[in-house]
């Protein structure tokens, strides 16, 4: 990736429910910046550099703060997020 992409770094979840009522989980990171249409596709977007969360629809969560939220999915995702901010 180019310079240009550098600061762009973005932890993308979707939710897949299946038939037992239980959920798969897709989590994609990007370096590309996530346009508004592209946010809608996941149910949780967050800008890793500049902490922020640019989405998070979950059931029963209104507003859910960066730090809340980016440590619930570092304790699964830890060493993944951590190489990819490299």
């Amino acid at each position: 990736m180019g310079k240009k992409h550098n600061k762009k770094r973005f932890f993308c979840v979707k939710y897949h429910p299946k038939p037992d009522k239980k959920f798969d989980e897709l989590v994609t990171l990007s370096k590309k910046k996530i346009g508004p249409t592209k946010i809608l596709e996941f149910h949780v977007v967050l800008d890793l550099v500049n902490k922020k969360v640019l989405r998070a629809d979950l059931p029963g969560l209104e507003h859910v703060d960066y730090e809340k939220i980016s440590q619930h999915y570092r304790k699964y995702y830890a060493d993944t997020i951590d190489e990819f901010v490299k």
